[in-house]
């Protein structure tokens, strides 16, 4: 039979799946050389790889073609346990043939020349004595030659060896002495060895794989192409182009590693996990564990006895130790280790190049996770004593500590604690969260525990955790410095934040305040800053802003444009607030401000949204944020951009404001302790523009993972989450939830003084109002709210009143405040209100009997709202042009067929080759939101994956 030196791997693909995968030119090669005995021309051919390439079902391929087009086929494999056997590998090839075949068939072959060979196989007798052991070894070598030419006789012969690299020293001689012999004979040998790294073979093997020698076949690792194809088809399902990387770096394209990858996934339900890349890379199969413990196990020569205690070691260190450290832990001298490695690298399990790692990460995973218990524990207490005494980084002790109990050393409570900083630094709040709590378990001094709680307090902070709270206040009693008791105060004041406890919060900040002082740095405006924006959510908004002003260092513009919004907010008219807002950007908006940082900038972009200058606030924004972005503010820009995306939907820049809100969302879901005046603002901006692209299922899952656990609006900030919520039911087809939340939020708006009409939700309500039939409630809140935008005086505020208030007039009067209204909107550059006016004057036009009229108006909105991807507003418009007994056609854009310049962006992106963190590196954007692009792409452009994208977009 056929021997396998180890476990071959298993797979329910079709037979010949696996050795085609980027090995067709080797087959083919392979293949023609069969071809080519099969008339006349024989020869040999060394196919060569490392362990796991596929050497193995290459050869069996070949097998099958020759078996199909009549050969004799014999087969053989070196074993190490069986290389010292003196022609193991000779009576693997012949003894099964010549016990099958018949007597005469079997004596022909065994006579004349080839006699000499018939003892080693019990035929026969011994033969005429030789005077040497070498004499009597060149008897054997030729009758075996003879043998096999006589066994092609009648049929050609297909001879196939794998694991060359252990075939004993004189069936080797055999194998070299076939050179140069075989061209008249139909004779293929077909051989497979694993080169070696260290030139070790004999002088004979070195003969025999000559790198210069013809008919050498080279196979390598799979591509990332070759890791797609290979791992789709096994699956039956298309690999997204993160999870292939995935696959390939795990597997570093060994097909070996490969299928037991694959064999791991597919044992899951549903193949769960193909999607996660993050699994894939932990994955560490049993099979791949005991056959490199095999092939440990089949080592010889000097470096042998340490290989199995390296290996093992460096299962426990990964790549972060060099070759000292890892012979101290696994209690190696330093040239044990070195011979070790150099056998570790010779069977192919290691990299032969520095710093020493295992050839795939898989390999490094399937080790470490079938280690026994205890050495585990052992190896990681050990390595992690080696690296402190050798001055390593903290993290990378860290990662060795947390596998080891509690100890009575002080540097280990030092080390988890400095470890713990560097993954707050990093933005690992998890893994900090995770060191410091193992920290909490060691001795440490006072100061040492102070840092240690409140690092652990933000880092649970920042994940959402409850247990920051108690960890910060247990912090801020342990310090003295008072800007360290600042700097937790801060902490502490957004864990308070985050669980409602507002007043509670302003108390921790002030006593900071009265605390730090006046002192340098920049303490004392973050402190301000907090403040400010809890004085929103805390007194009615005309006392807060007023305590505040003059309060402290500040510039001349974040005054101004703190002045700016209060006067907003408590109702001064458009033209009042536009002034302050010049007087601010007279006195220049800087993120890099000292004292104001992103603050000003925010303020300004939001009255001059209010107001009407909508353009203009974008641009500030755009500015704005570039600094944050420059400054590596996170808070800033987080906040600046989630007001962006708010401006972006009133411009009709939908796609733009997706990518802001989405961002702006991803970065800050669980950090509860940030008092983000932007982000109830990017949830209200996500809601609003996914269902204006009739994706309401969508909607309610973003509302539920980014704002359904936050405090439902008792405060002034929160307000906007709960206007997204009444827009959610209204949505949904709940209108009476809806108007709820939008009457509630005019009533506390009424109580707290915010007086502005241009964040009050009045045209809503009154939409809703009249669709429940309250029309008397309706009509007069919506003349009411009429009046006071008027007075405001900002156009695309009143025109939105004037279309709420048509709901609730006969028909002349509406039509005329339509048009008025579309009027109003398209001078103030908002397409989408413009959009749904247009569509409401149009319901109104053919009602009245005007259909030429109606048709021209509904044709608008479609063009506009089509052309700022608001489909629900456009699919209403066709219904009604339907309606007219209007044929519509889908109308795609030019170029593309309904993509919007984000989704081309990132379709084009990708298309070059991109990855898709590559891509959001460009945009500024997180990977979700490029995923969520190319989904869109992929659908619009009817196809599955990023490789049709490059054929897809030059048709278009």
């Amino acid at each position: 039979m056929y021997a396998y030196a180890t476990p071959r791997p298993h797979s329910t693909a079709p037979a010949d799946f696996r050795p085609t995968v980027e090995r067709r030119t080797q087959l083919s090669y392979l293949r023609a050389m069969v071809r080519a005995c099969r008339n006349g021309s024989g020869g040999l051919v060394l196919v060569e790889g490392t362990f796991g390439t596929g050497k193995t079902s290459l050869l069996k391929a070949v097998r099958e073609q020759a078996v199909s087009e009549g050969f004799t086929t014999l087969q053989a494999c070196g074993d190490q346990l069986e290389s010292t056997f003196r022609h193991g590998v000779v009576r693997q090839l012949f003894e099964q043939w010549l016990a099958r075949v018949g007597t005469d068939r079997r004596d022909a072959a065994l006579s004349g020349p080839a006699a000499s060979a018939a003892p080693l196989f019990g035929y026969g007798d011994e033969g005429p004595a030789h005077e040497t052991e070498a004499a009597q070894e060149e008897a054997i070598v030729d009758g075996l030659c003879h043998l096999l030419v006589n066994v092609s006789e009648g049929k050609p012969l297909l001879v196939l060896l794998d694991d060359l690299q252990w075939v004993d020293a004189p069936s080797l001689r055999f194998l070299e002495s076939l050179r140069g012999r075989l061209g008249p004979y139909r004779i293929l040998v077909c051989a497979a060895a694993v080169p070696s790294h260290r030139g070790g073979e004999s002088g004979v093997a070195r003969a025999l794989l000559d790198p210069h020698a013809p008919n050498r076949v080279h196979i390598g690792a799979l591509s990332r192409d070759g890791v797609r194809e290979y791992v789709s088809a096994a699956l039956s399902v298309p690999l997204n182009a993160e999870s292939v990387l995935a696959c390939y770096e795990a597997t570093a394209g060994n097909p070996f590693f490969l299928n037991e990858l694959v064999d791991e996934l597919r044992a899951r339900p549903g193949a769960d996990g193909v999607d996660r890349p993050d699994l894939i890379a932990r994955i560490g199969p049993r099979t791949i564990s005991r056959v490199v413990q095999g092939w440990i196990e089949h080592i010889s020569g000097p470096g042998a006895r340490g290989a199995l205690a390296l290996a093992r070691t460096l299962a426990v260190f990964g790549s972060s130790g060099d070759l000292p450290q890892l012979a101290e832990t696994a209690e190696l001298t330093l040239a044990e280790a070195t011979e070790a490695a150099e056998a570790l690298v010779d069977a192919g399990l290691v990299e032969p190049d520095a710093p020493l790692r295992y050839i795939a990460p898989i390999v490094r995973n399937a080790v470490y996770e079938h280690l026994p218990q205890t050495f585990r524990y052992r190896a990681h207490y050990s390595a992690a004593q080696t690296l402190i005494a050798g001055g390593a980084p903290a993290e990378q002790v860290a990662d060795h500590l947390l596998h080891t109990p509690p100890s009575k050393d002080s540097r280990v409570g030092e080390t988890l604690i400095a470890a713990g900083r560097r993954s707050l630094l990093n933005g690992d709040f998890p893994l900090a969260a995770t060191l410091y709590r193992r920290a909490l378990l060691e001795t440490v001094s006072d100061d040492a525990r102070c840092s240690l709680l409140a690092g652990l307090g933000e880092a649970e902070l920042r994940t959402g955790d409850p247990r920051a709270t108690q960890h910060l206040r247990d912090a801020l009693d342990l310090a003295d410095d008072p800007a360290e008791r600042a700097s937790i105060a801060l902490n502490l004041s957004g864990a308070l934040t985050a669980h409602a406890r507002y007043e509670e919060a302003m108390g921790v900040l002030n006593a900071a305040h009265r605390e730090v002082g006046e002192r340098p740095g920049s303490l004392v405006p973050r402190l301000r800053s907090e403040m400010t924006k809890l004085s929103q959510i805390l007194p009615p908004a005309q006392e807060a802003f007023t305590r505040l002003e003059g309060q402290g260092p500040a510039s001349r513009s974040g005054e101004r444009a703190r002045r700016a919004l209060a006067a907003l907010i408590t109702g001064a008219t458009a033209a009042h607030v536009l002034r302050l807002c010049d007087e601010a950007l007279l006195a220049g908006v800087s993120v890099t401000d000292e004292h104001d940082g992103g603050e000003a900038a925010w303020c300004v972009a939001m009255c001059l949204l209010c107001c009407g200058r909508i353009t203009e606030a974008g641009s500030i924004l755009d500015n704005a944020i570039h600094e944050a972005e420059v400054l590596r503010s996170s808070q800033a820009s987080d906040d600046l951009r989630a007001l962006r995306a708010y401006v972006n939907l009133n411009r009709g820049m939908l796609s733009e404001a997706d990518t802001d809100a989405t961002a702006t969302l991803e970065r800050t879901t669980g950090d509860l302790g940030r008092l983000s005046v932007g982000r109830p603002f990017a949830i209200l901006a996500l809601i609003d523009l996914l269902v204006l692209r009739n994706q309401v299922d969508t909607a309610a899952e973003a509302y539920q993972r980014h704002a359904a656990s936050l405090d439902m609006p008792r405060r002034t900030l929160f307000l906007p989450l709960m206007v997204a919520r009444g827009r959610l039911f209204v949505a949904q087809g709940d209108t009476e939830a809806g108007v709820a939340d939008f009457l509630r939020t005019r009533e506390l708006l009424d109580e707290w003084g915010a007086r502005c009409c241009a964040l009050n939700p009045a045209p809503r309500a009154v939409h809703g109002l009249a669709d429940l039939g309250r029309f008397d409630e309706a009509r007069s809140m919506g003349a009411a709210h009429l009046a006071t935008a008027r007075a405001f005086g900002a156009d695309h505020i009143t025109g939105v009143a004037l279309g709420a208030y048509a709901r609730t007039l006969p028909a002349a009067q509406a039509i005329e405040a339509l048009e008025e209204a579309v009027s109003m909107l398209a001078a103030a550059g908002t397409p989408g209100l413009e959009a749904n006016e247009l569509v409401r004057l149009g319901t109104r036009l053919r009602d009245a009997g005007y259909a030429t009229q109606a048709r021209r108006r509904f044709r608008a909105a479609d063009e506009i709202a089509d052309g700022i991807g608001a489909l629900a507003t456009s699919r209403e418009a066709r219904r009604k042009l339907a309606s007219l007994g209007v044929r519509v056609r889908e109308t795609p854009r030019a170029g593309m067929p309904g993509l919007t310049p984000r989704e081309m962006r990132v379709s084009v992106l990708a298309a070059d080759g991109k990855r898709n963190r590559e891509i959001a590196n460009i945009l500024f954007v997180t990977v979700k939101t490029v995923e969520w692009h190319l989904s869109q792409v992929y659908r619009k452009l009817g196809i599955a994956s990023r490789d049709q994208l490059p054929e897809a977009l030059a048709r278009c």
